[in-house]
């Protein structure tokens, strides 16, 4: 379904899951500035996607909560291979 998704709702719903988000990527994390940086990436990646908003508050969660944790391992891999470069 095609649907177009108002700003002021995408801002309204982003609001509301966006401290959720940030606390799974801290939770995984442990480092403020990555779980801050998971968050955000993730919640801009949702922010296109307009069947997000389409969905159960419920719904939006665990899509939020897969969405942080891919992005959270992302970061956490570029860390990791930063710092053994540095290493090597």
């Amino acid at each position: 379904m095609n649907r177009t998704v108002s700003f002021g709702h995408k801002v309204h719903v982003l609001r509301g899951v966006e401290t959720y988000g940030y606390q799974v990527a801290h939770y995984l994390l442990q480092e403020e500035e990555l779980a801050l940086d998971a968050a955000k990436a993730a919640l801009l990646e949702l922010s296109s996607n307009d069947d997000f908003f389409a969905e159960e508050s419920s719904l939006q969660r665990a899509r939020l909560c897969r969405t942080v944790i891919r992005h959270a391992l992302l970061l956490k891999q570029k860390c990791l291979r930063r710092e053994h470069s540095i290493i090597s």
